[in-house]
């Protein structure tokens, strides 16, 4: 199974450590799946792209992925991935405390 984590950024390289450090126990705990990280496929790009189009990055990922876990707080990009899992029938579960 493909999982898509979604963490805030917002280009702050210390959300990027904590995601990965997040996503690093889960991969671990987990390897019959592969978890995914956005910030670490496009994070890069982010004073390059504007907001709309970094997202569209993002969710054209997401569509790819069976399922998406949140690992922080309710940025506006985790909201958005949220809806669009909504929207697409994508399963989500919160696990915020890694």
């Amino acid at each position: 199974m493909l999982i898509y984590c979604s963490h805030k950024f917002g280009g702050n390289l210390e959300n990027a450590k904590a995601a990965e450090l997040k996503i690093k126990r889960l991969q671990l705990a987990d390897p019959s799946n592969t978890y995914i990280s956005p910030i670490h496929a496009f994070g890069f790009m982010y004073n390059v792209l504007n907001y709309e189009d970094g997202l569209r990055l993002c969710l054209d990922l997401l569509a790819k992925c069976d399922k998406m876990v949140v690992l922080s707080d309710l940025s506006r990009g985790v909201k958005a991935e949220i809806k669009y899992c909504i929207d697409n029938a994508i399963p989500y579960v919160f696990k915020e405390e890694l």
